[in-house]
């Protein structure tokens, strides 16, 4: 398959989309040009209100002459004029149009690039346990001394790494979606008590306390969105929070918020932490695929809320706290 150059195709995309809103300001351009011309000039060689008497009598004998010459030097001033005022919107519009063009076709172009990359992401992540698996079950498969341990101990690895295929591909299968997600009164106590029963096992094997200071409250939002989210927030949080430390989970007006005393996080990454694939420099080593963060504000986009990420203040303990504005 031929590779599509991205940068000529959208060079030709601009250069049509400026010939277009060229054409367009032109054509409006001359056509006005075109009224105001056939205003002016009729109403130059509108025939004059015959002169009393005593006024023919003082003027020269060539009057009419004259009047008809200067009529039709004045209607050629008005044509050239509206000429040059047409080419000049031609040359202005010609750049105008290109800038709005190229304007117009960024979202595009910064939309595809999102795609190519993630692409590209996708398919590295999908190749690293598929590699992985194929690498350790050649060296075993030319062990003539294997032992059934051995096999057992392989076939386990296998099913971990299928597991993490399987969590991968679920996970892009739910962000696919663009859908409106429908909303509803909602007690969020409920929606974060499942999503704190999910992450419980994780959080007694750190020896982490999960800290549910949401005792009620009420919104319109969508309960298994906000369920996702909230579970999202706490993996994270336990996932990179220190043993024996506490995870905080609290309200505040119409925001949900998951706060962790780890290390925080760099400044650098702040930026990034919902973008797909995106992983903080301390967490590559980690399992996982960097996807949740982006899954979460996905999820919140289609619910009409939206999520932040922020440093603990200066003045509080370490770490940071994950939020999800629900309106």
């Amino acid at each position: 398959m031929k590779k599509i150059d991205k940068s000529k195709l959208f060079d030709k995309a601009t250069l049509k989309l400026t010939a277009v809103y060229t054409t367009v300001i032109m054509i409006i351009s001359i056509s006005f040009s075109a009224i105001i011309g056939n205003i002016t000039v009729g109403e130059v060689k509108r025939p004059f209100k015959a002169p009393s008497s005593f006024t023919r009598a003082q003027l020269s004998d060539d009057f009419d002459d004259a009047y008809t010459s200067r009529a039709g030097s004045v209607e050629k001033k008005v044509w050239d004029s509206l000429l040059l005022i047409n080419v000049n919107m031609l040359l202005i519009s010609l750049g105008l149009s290109y800038l709005f063009a190229r304007w117009t076709l960024k979202p595009i172009e910064r939309a595809m690039d999102d795609e190519t990359r993630f692409v590209s992401d996708a398919s590295h992540e999908l190749r690293t346990p598929l590699a992985t698996m194929r690498m350790e079950n050649e060296v075993l498969l030319r062990d003539n001394d294997a032992k059934k341990e051995e096999y057992k101990k392989q076939i386990q690895s296998n099913l971990e790494e299928i597991d993490k295929l399987r969590t991968l591909t679920d996970t892009l299968l739910k962000m696919n979606g663009s859908d409106d997600l429908p909303k509803e009164e909602v007690d969020v106590t409920e929606p974060i008590a499942i999503a704190v029963n999910r992450v419980s096992h994780a959080a007694e094997a750190k020896d982490i306390e999960i800290d549910n200071l949401v005792k009620t409250g009420k919104a319109q939002t969508n309960a298994d969105a906000v369920a996702e989210i909230i579970y999202i927030y706490l993996d994270n949080a336990i996932k990179y929070a220190p043993e024996h430390s506490t995870v905080e989970i609290f309200c505040d007006k119409d925001s949900i918020s998951v706060r962790d005393h780890g290390k925080g996080i760099d400044e650098k990454d702040l930026p990034h932490l919902f973008d797909r694939f995106y992983r903080a420099d301390e967490s590559r080593n980690s399992s996982g695929f960097g996807l949740g963060l982006s899954l979460a504000s996905n999820l919140a986009e289609r619910m009409g809320a939206k999520v932040s990420a922020a440093n603990n203040p200066v003045d509080a303990k370490p770490g940071a706290t994950f939020t999800v504005k629900l309106r």
